[in-house]
Order: C-alpha cells, then sequence, then structure tokens
C-alpha cells in the first residue's frame, strides 16, 4: 500500500470483517442445537474466531504481500507445508461449494411453488451440476462477480438476514416460545451440550463454518490507522456483532421450527413458518427465496475463480505440472477450473447414496471444516516458531507489546479448539444411521487423508521443468 493510499476507518473494517460472515444458510444448522446454540456460539467466537483472526492480524502485518496463509506458513514451516496450506484452502472448496450448491435446488423449489422437490436427493444433485458447471462455463468468459457486484451480496445475504432477523423477533413477540419448537422446556442443564448423545456434538463442527475464512480480512489490517490498537477492536467488534445476529436468528428459528423437522438445507423453512403465523402473503416467501437463490450464485461465481487465482500462482512457480498452468484468452486457469468443477461433481456424488438431504449437508460441512482446521493449526504453528525464527520483522499489530506469553495463550487456545473440533467432526452424527457410522467416520478420514496425502505426493514428485521462468 503506497503512502498516499486512504486508510480505512474502523467503521469500515468493522463493515468490511462482518461482510465475509454475513449469511443465513448456517441458520437452521445453529438453530437445530436448540438452546444449546449459545454455549457453541461462544466457544466458536472465543476458542475459533478471535485467536485465528488475532493470529492472522500479526502475520499479515508483518507479511503483507499477496498470498496470506500460505506465505505465513512457508516462512515457519517451509515451502512444502506452504504449498499443503496453498492446496488444502483451495480443495476445501470442493465440499464447501457442493455444500452451497446444494441450496439452490432447495430454493428452487420454493420459487416455483413446488418445495417438495428440495426434499428429493437425486433432484438437489441435478441442480449441483447444472447450476455449477453452468456458472463454470459463464466465468470461463465473464468475471460473473464483476457483473453482479456488491448487489448481489445486498440481495441475496443481507436483506434476507435481516428479514429473518426482523420476522423471528415479531414471531416471538407474538407467540412467546412455542411449545413444539426446539426451545420448548427450558432447563438451564439445556444450555451446555448433552455429553449422552454424543450424536449432537457434530453440530458444533457446522456453527465453526460460521466463521472459516476469519483470517481473510486480516489482509487489511495494515492498511487501518493504529493496527494495534483498532485491528482488535473491529475483530472483537465484528465478531460480537455477528453473534448477536446469529443468535437471535438461531433462538427465533429454533422457536418457530417444530422439534425434530428442521432442514439444515432449507433457509426458506422458517420463513414460510413465520410468515403463515404473522398473516404475510406467501409470495413473500417466493420473492425472499429468489434473492437468497441470487445470492448464492453470486457466491458459487466469487469461488469459481477466486481460489483458482491462487492455484495458478501455486502452479507457475513450480509446484503444479504445467497442465495446471494453462489460460484461456482471458486469463482465466482454464484447467483449473475445470479440473475443480470435475471433482465438485465427483463430491456431489454423496447425494445420489445419502437420501436424507439435511444428513448430506451437514457431512459435507463438516468435511470442509475439518480441511479448514488443518490451515488454521498449520497457520497456530507457523506464528509461534516465527516469533523465534524471525523475531526483528516490525510487526505493526502484535500480540503482546513484549515477551511471547501472550502469542503462546492464543495459539495455544486455536491448536486446541481446532483438534477438539477434528476429533468431534470424526463422530457420526445423530442423522446418520447406526449402519452407516462405520461408513462416515472412514469417509472423513479417507477424506482428510487423500486431501493432504496428494498434496505431500505432488510437492515429493515435483520437477524443475515445472517452473515457468517467465513469471511477472
Amino acid at each position: 500500500m503506497s503512502q498516499g493510499s486512504k486508510k480505512l476507518s474502523l467503521a469500515g473494517l468493522i463493515g468490511i470483517t462482518m461482510a465475509f460472515f454475513g449469511t443465513v444458510r448456517s441458520v437452521p444448522t445453529l438453530a437445530s442445537t436448540g438452546w444449546t446454540q449459545i454455549f457453541y456460539m461462544v466457544i466458536a467466537a472465543c476458542a475459533f474466531a478471535l485467536p485465528i483472526a488475532l493470529m492472522s492480524a500479526e502475520l499479515s502485518t508483518a507479511w503483507p504481500e499477496e498470498g496470506g496463509p500460505q506465505v505465513w506458513v512457508k516462512h515457519a514451516l517451509g515451502e512444502k507445508w506452504g504449498f499443503v496450506t496453498s492446496w488444502l484452502l483451495w480443495v476445501q472448496m470442493f465440499f464447501g461449494m457442493v455444500m452451497v450448491a446444494s441450496t439452490v435446488g432447495v430454493l428452487f423449489g420454493y420459487v416455483i411453488n413446488r418445495p417438495e422437490i428440495g426434499n428429493n436427493n437425486l433432484f438437489i444433485l441435478a441442480v449441483i451440476l447444472i447450476s455449477y458447471w453452468g456458472i463454470t462455463l459463464l466465468n470461463l468468459k465473464f468475471d460473473m462477480v464483476k457483473v453482479a457486484g456488491n448487489l448481489g451480496s445486498i440481495i441475496g445475504v443481507y436483506i434476507p438476514f435481516v428479514a429473518l432477523v426482523c420476522l423471528g423477533i415479531a414471531y416471538f413477540l407474538k407467540n412467546g416460545i412455542n411449545p413444539q419448537g426446539y426451545l420448548a422446556g427450558f432447563e438451564p442443564k439445556k444450555l451446555l451440550p448433552d455429553l449422552t448423545n454424543l450424536g449432537s456434538l457434530p453440530t458444533l463442527t457446522g456453527i465453526i463454518f460460521i466463521f472459516a475464512g476469519v483470517e481473510i480480512s486480516s489482509v487489511h489490517a495494515n492498511n487501518i490507522d493504529n493496527p494495534k490498537k483498532n485491528y482488535p477492536i473491529a475483530v472483537i467488534v465484528s465478531v460480537l456483532v455477528l453473534v448477536v445476529f446469529n443468535l437471535i436468528a438461531g433462538l427465533t428459528v429454533a422457536d418457530a421450527v417444530p422439534a425434530g423437522e428442521m432442514n439444515l438445507a432449507n433457509i426458506t423453512q422458517p420463513f414460510v413458518i413465520m410468515t403463515e403465523d404473522l398473516g404475510i402473503p406467501p409470495i413473500f416467501n417466493n420473492i425472499i427465496s429468489f434473492m437468497i437463490l441470487i445470492g448464492v450464485l453470486v457466491q458459487l461465481s466469487a469461488w469459481v475463480l477466486g481460489p483458482s487465482k491462487s492455484m495458478i500462482k501455486v502452479a507457475d512457480e513450480g509446484n503444479l505440472p504445467p497442465f495446471f498452468q494453462k489460460r484461456n484468452a482471458n486469463g482465466i486457469p482454464i484447467n483449473i477450473v475445470l479440473v475443480q468443477a470435475t471433482v465438485i461433481s465427483l463430491v456431489s456424488l454423496l447425494y445420489a447414496v445419502i437420501p436424507d438431504v439435511s444428513a448430506a449437508f451437514l457431512i459435507i460441512t463438516i468435511t470442509t471444516t475439518i480441511l479448514y482446521c488443518i490451515v488454521y493449526l498449520l497457520i497456530a504453528i507457523s506464528a509461534i516458531k516465527l516469533r523465534y525464527t524471525m523475531p526483528n520483522i516490525e510487526r505493526p499489530f502484535r500480540l503482546g507489546s513484549k515477551g511471547n506469553g501472550l502469542m503462546w495463550l492464543v495459539s495455544g487456545i486455536s491448536i486446541l479448539s481446532v483438534i477438539l473440533t477434528i476429533g468431534v467432526s470424526l463422530i457420526p452424527p445423530a442423522s446418520v444411521g447406526e449402519n452407516q457410522q462405520t461408513g462416515y467416520i472412514i469417509y472423513q478420514v479417507a477424506a482428510t487423508v487423500i486431501m493432504v496425502g496428494v498434496a505431500l505426493f505432488i510437492y515429493r514428485h515435483k520437477q524443475p521443468s515445472w517452473k515457468k521462468t517467465d513469471i511477472k
């Protein structure tokens, strides 16, 4: 950033940070835990989001060059683990985009007044394939994010989220605690997880996924006046506001939806229940579903090209074969984009073997979060190691004015939280049948080992000839 560039205001950084996590998709997952969601959100915010954001702020201000996590890990742990980091940030998208795209079919059903088709796993599979490949092909010719711009986020994320919170408050003021909902029969013990029902614990992983990507806003830490003071304020305020908004939405949805009937992939479900109760015309649900659908498609477009632009740099540096370095006339890494679309298509076949749409949605969300957690584990280890191997690097934002105690504390909390999250993720959710529990564990372990193993295999067998000689 040049000296004359305009600095971000504190309010501006708070707005940017919140923009990364503003979504209605995760509200049903949060709401399905009833009163326990309060405990889960506090844990997710304090033990996961805040430590990772604060570590990332120090690392991004000390090493501001483009690349983010893979640059930090490369400096600390070497080029191999830097490559693994960039690889995992790419491949987690394979699972994450299947999860996001699965909501397209559900939303489309409400747009055309055929909500029942959203429960058909084969229809959801077909829509994932059609929508993702359609967006991929469009992005090979046009930058669809530029076409949609911020308008897609406003229409598809912010307006629906605010509408859901307002409807939820209105529903609660009219009805109080619904005796048929997830909040019925409050007891203090319901605020804590039921350890006699381990199948409920993996939902914590889905809630933690709300904050996945928290490190992204750290790239702006150098762009704010007095980052040592203002960046932690921005992060803490952003996380607190998002916790409050998500809890209002989550608690009111848990109140409105009958216990045991939450569809995790169906964000329109609570809108329908609340609008019927409040006497709002049904066309509202068609409109809100269409708006959220636009937001989902815009998000898919952003992910089609975003990670691929990082991967093409990794390829050009010689970490991937020349096949992955090919660009089309518009400069888009065409083979990387096509490979990711192909793998996403294969992952989406889970919907063909898991009839329960909600169960498939949660399982894929958990896989995405596990891969993200490995990246966060590498970041935390790197943050500690760099304090000792590169202590003299200027850190405009630093955890602790002197010594390494605070860094050890924050990194330690982060390491423990991601290990706990991975451990909890391997517990089969309650939605997985007894005869499928072993298969669930094998799938999660295999998906993780394969994704990490492929990166290590590629790095070990890379050739000097892979490196481009004309990198700009």
